[in-house]
């Protein structure tokens, strides 16, 4: 590429007839998919170059998509989450325990899974996404992205701004 001085539209090499909104396109393990609305999954088959649509069975907004090699986690609406162990052929509901949207994730460094949600809730899970549980924290503030600075410091930001925590036990 050229840094980022030219651009190329891909929407035509996207299996998304419906044009769905997309909202993230992240890479898990050696594969790059896409996540959006009405529970749009794509994954790149890199033989055609093509964005191939998966079926998870949710029809909600998927505002994101993380895992770990093998595992592969797209998060959403009403804190709804969906795991799938083959590469996104079968997928299986994991219960949050929240109800607002998730709109970020991360992978530390020793194999964690965060997200975190519109009102403030940490989750992370131990066991590639399996389950999840919610951190305690002291003022949550709602967050729409995170990132892992290492393996027990997270960075989150917000509409209240940027924060830092400490996700040791």
């Amino acid at each position: 590429g050229d840094g980022g001085k030219s651009w190329v539209p891909l929407f035509d090499k996207i299996d998304n007839p419906k044009r769905f909104h997309l909202y993230a396109i992240r890479p898990v393990g050696p594969d790059l998919f896409i996540s959006g609305e009405q529970g749009s999954v794509f994954k790149l088959d890199k033989l055609t170059g093509r964005f191939k649509a998966m079926k998870p069975p949710y029809t909600g907004t998927f505002f994101g998509i993380t895992g770990t090699s093998g595992k592969l986690i797209a998060f959403g609406m009403r804190g709804n989450v969906f795991r799938s162990s083959d590469g996104g052929a079968k997928w299986q509901k994991i219960e949050t325990g929240v109800s607002a949207g998730l709109t970020g994730a991360t992978v530390t460094e020793d194999g964690k899974i965060i997200l975190v949600s519109q009102a403030g809730h940490v989750l992370v899970s131990s066991d590639d996404g399996a389950s999840f549980s919610q951190l305690k924290i002291e003022n949550p503030a709602p967050a729409s992205a995170v990132t892992s600075l290492d393996r027990s410091t997270l960075a989150l930001v917000g509409q209240a701004g940027a924060r830092v925590l400490s996700i040791k036990k």
